[in-house]
């Protein structure tokens, strides 16, 4: 039987939530709902369990669209976040979660990327969207290279070769760059979440190893990261 501990968020994912002042309900509410969504395709379920749960919350995807959430996640997302975000992005999240009931393998870099637009990336965009109260284009780069770099991050860990890891890591290096200068400065202060999750990927990209650096250190990074965009 799996320990509590098993089932616990890692630190890497909770510790950005921790800098997002007043957008915190929300974006406690959407890693909820992404677990959710992780959960509905997780191995040993049923498919036919599957495919009616990912119906029922693309169907409440509209509803949340359409401004009559029904669903506690949702509906906390809808009282913490005003007009501003584009609920359709999640389904880019319901997709990806298709994906992998069917059990499609990206079979190449590019198609990779593109998944991870799906899992991660449109996701990021809807945090900042959340974090900022507007849609913009700078934030859309910014949530949309931040979630693939991240993605590419955790998979470089999971590379079958060498050539593999080194190319994950160099396109996640990229990626991060990319989302680190699609903020113009008066923006980055709203993206704080954003900003200690890139930190964190690029303290784990630094590392020569598979686990994310120990928690203290993650404490000290998601603090350096969110006191120098304070400061911005």
């Amino acid at each position: 039987m799996a320990s509590a501990a098993d089932t616990r968020e890692p630190l890497e994912a909770l510790l950005p939530r921790l800098f997002a002042g007043s957008a915190r309900p929300a974006l406690e509410a959407l890693a909820a709902l992404e677990a959710e969504l992780a959960a509905s395709v997780r191995p040993g379920i049923e498919h036919s369990v599957a495919h009616a749960r990912l119906g029922w919350w693309r169907a409440e995807v509209e509803r949340l669209a359409a401004g009559r959430p029904e669903h506690p996640l949702t509906r906390t997302l809808a009282a913490h976040s005003g007009t501003a975000p584009d609920w359709t992005l999640l389904n880019e999240r319901l997709a990806a979660a298709e994906l992998v009931l069917g059990g499609v393998v990206p079979a190449t870099d590019a198609a990779l990327e593109a998944f991870l637009y799906r899992l991660e990336g449109a996701p990021w965009q809807l945090r900042a969207q959340l974090l900022a109260g507007e849609r913009s284009e700078p934030l859309a780069a910014f949530g949309a290279a931040l979630g693939k770099g991240l993605g590419l991050v955790a998979r470089r860990a999971q590379a079958t070769d060498a050539a593999a890891a080194t190319r994950a890591a160099e396109r996640a290096a990229a990626l991060l760059e990319l989302a680190a200068r699609a903020l113009p400065r008066p923006a980055r202060r709203a993206q704080v979440p954003g900003l200690v999750a890139l930190a964190l990927g690029r303290a784990r990209l630094a590392r020569d190893a598979a686990a994310p650096p120990a928690a203290l250190v993650q404490l000290f990074i998601a603090w350096r990261a969110a006191r120098r965009a304070y400061r911005e």
